[in-house]
C-alpha cells in the first residue's frame, strides 16, 4: 500500500506540475532557457518547455490510471531524478533565480530547499518501484477511465489556477510590485 500510495502521490504531483507549466507556458521557457547554450533557438526553447509539460502530464495520467504497467514505473524514477538534477544544477548556477517548476503558482527559486524537495520526490518515485500485489491493482475498464477523468481534472484544475495567478500578476499595475 505504502508503493501504490507514493505512486499515486507523484503522479498527482506530475499532473499538477504540468498543468501549471502548461499555464505558464513563457515562465517555464525562461526557465527551460536557463539550461541551455545562449544561441538556442527561442522556438527551440518553447519546444522543450511543452514537451516537458506534456511529458509530465502523460507520465502522470499514465501511472495514475495504469498501476500495474511495470515500465512505467522507471521512467517516473527517472523524471524524478530528473528533477533532483535541475534542482541542483538550478542551485549551482542559478541561484535564487525562478524555477517554475509550478508555472505561476510558484514563486520559489532555485535553492537549497529545492533540492531537498526534489530528493524527497525521487524516493518518492523510488518507493513506487516496490512491485504490489496484483489484486491490489487489478482494474477494469471503467475504473482506468475514472481515473484518466480525476487525472485530467487535477491537470485541469492546475492550469486554470496557475492561468489566473499568471493573468492577475501580468494584469497588476507596475506601481504594485
Amino acid at each position: 500500500m505504502i508503493a501504490l500510495s507514493a505512486k499515486a502521490l507523484i503522479a498527482v504531483l506530475l499532473l499538477a506540475a504540468g498543468g501549471a507549466k502548461l499555464a505558464d507556458l513563457p515562465g517555464f521557457t525562461a526557465a527551460v532557457a536557463l539550461f541551455a547554450p545562449r544561441r538556442t533557438p527561442r522556438q527551440v526553447l518553447r519546444g522543450t518547455a511543452l514537451g516537458v509539460a506534456i511529458g509530465e502530464i502523460v507520465a502522470g495520467a499514465a501511472s495514475l490510471s495504469s498501476p500495474g504497467i511495470g515500465w512505467l514505473n522507471p521512467v517516473v524514477l527517472g523524471i524524478g531524478c530528473g528533477f533532483v538534477g535541475v534542482s541542483v544544477a538550478g542551485y549551482a548556477w542559478h541561484r535564487d533565480r525562478p524555477c517554475h517548476c509550478f508555472g505561476a503558482l510558484s514563486a520559489r527559486t532555485f535553492g537549497a530547499a529545492g533540492i531537498g524537495r526534489a530528493v524527497v520526490i525521487a524516493v518518492g518515485a523510488a518507493m513506487a518501484m516496490v512491485p504490489a500485489r496484483s489484486s491490489l491493482i487489478q482494474l477494469g475498464p471503467a475504473g482506468r477511465l475514472s481515473l484518466l477523468a480525476g487525472a485530467a481534472l487535477v491537470a485541469w484544475a492546475a492550469f486554470s489556477a496557475a492561468a489566473a495567478v499568471a493573468a492577475g500578476r501580468d494584469a497588476a499595475p507596475r506601481w504594485a510590485s
